[in-house]
């Protein structure tokens, strides 16, 4: 992809050498080449992958409406969503740009509106948290309102809508070397094509990262009043969602700041200019894996809901003899009947205040 442009853009700039005539050819028909093999195959994996993920997280959130959260949810509908675009990118890299020009402008908002809305979602949502811990003691009422979330999610839904108006506004099809591409037609207004960069590099990157390096250096912080469970659990979330954010995420961002200078004409050599185009490709498959890494690790990092996909993988009999293993000094029965109930999702706590506590019935 051009700088964080639909990867049909490589096909007009990258393969022309557009900006380099006044330097030197550069021939990049291999560059072409590598992408059509390797851009169809990565969109191909990231999208099957991204759907068995969000997929699974989004039915838990539907089952179990104790673990249904504003954030995680918004971040796993943006996810299906940018999901749902990979199938035609994959095909237009393999050939050319065969849906139309409608379909050309309503894929690429598609794309770029939940592309900034996902990053903007992991961010919020750990300041969410953040909030979360900091309302318990403060008595600022903005903190403990019940509708900030609300108001949070629609202004990140708000503002990635307004950031994505500028990429319909210019991507088009257009004919080149007698195929359909679906790319930017600047007009020569260099301008608005370095304005998309600094953006994507500012609010997909730069300002979500931010947010969320903020949130885990302050949150130890905070929590240092708190039980030890009370301090591990945020503090484990945080820092694992920053890291893997800033893995996926910062290398793509170098590259598109690098080529925002080779637009400047400040970087102009053909093998720089050729190795730029190989990272784009290779650093923008790596940044889009967020769409199944996000709820993986959203999963694996939340005790509840990894308990929820644990337990549904197992059989009745192997959670049985994992419950009997851990409660020593309860009857067979009772761990019988307690194992079932905690397999089919109930909870102990409401149900056992039910039933008179000095007996219970046998498990059949």
């Amino acid at each position: 992809m051009d700088v964080l442009i639909p990867p049909e853009d490589y096909y007009e700039d990258y393969y022309n050498g557009e900006g380099l005539e006044e330097f030197r050819p550069c021939e990049k028909t291999h560059i072409k080449e590598f992408s059509n093999v390797f851009l169809p195959i990565c969109y191909t994996v990231t999208c099957v992958l991204s759907i068995i993920a969000n997929i699974t997280l989004l039915i838990i959130f539907i089952k179990y409406k104790t673990l249904r959260k504003k954030f995680p949810v918004n971040m796993v509908i943006s996810d299906i969503l940018f999901t749902l675009t990979l199938p035609f990118w994959a095909v237009y890299a393999a050939s050319e740009w065969i849906f139309g020009d409608f379909s050309c402008k309503t894929i690429t908002f598609v794309y770029m509106f939940c592309l900034y809305s996902s990053n903007l979602f992991v961010a919020s949502h750990s300041l969410q948290r953040f909030l979360d811990i900091v309302c318990v003691d403060s008595s600022i009422r903005i903190f403990r309102n019940p509708k900030r979330n609300t108001i949070m999610c629609s202004l990140v839904w708000l503002l990635s809508g307004l950031a994505t108006i500028v990429h319909v506004t210019f991507v088009e099809t257009q004919e080149y070397q007698q195929q359909k591409i679906c790319a930017y037609q600047f007009h020569d207004q260099m301008g608005w094509r370095m304005y998309i960069q600094f953006q994507m590099n500012v609010l997909g990157f730069v300002l979500p990262f931010l947010v969320l390096l903020f949130c885990s250096i302050r949150l130890p912080c905070v929590a240092l009043g708190r039980t030890k469970f009370q301090r591990c659990m945020p503090v484990r979330n945080e820092f694992g969602f920053t890291v893997m954010f800033f893995l996926l995420w910062f290398p793509y961002s170098v590259v598109i700041f690098l080529h925002a200078l080779q637009n400047l004409h400040i970087l102009h050599a053909c093998t720089l200019n050729m190795h730029l185009d190989f990272a784009i490709h290779v650093t923008e498959c790596l940044a889009f894996t967020h769409v199944f890494i996000n709820p993986l690790l959203y999963i694996f990092l939340n005790k509840k809901i990894w308990k929820r996909v644990r337990n549904a993988c197992k059989t009745p009999r192997e959670y049985l003899l994992e419950e009997s293993n851990n409660s020593s000094n309860m009857s067979v029965q009772d761990i019988e009947l307690m194992s079932v109930w905690k397999y089919q999702g109930h909870d102990l706590s409401s149900s056992c205040a039910e039933r008179p506590s000095t007996s219970l019935p046998e498990a059949t």
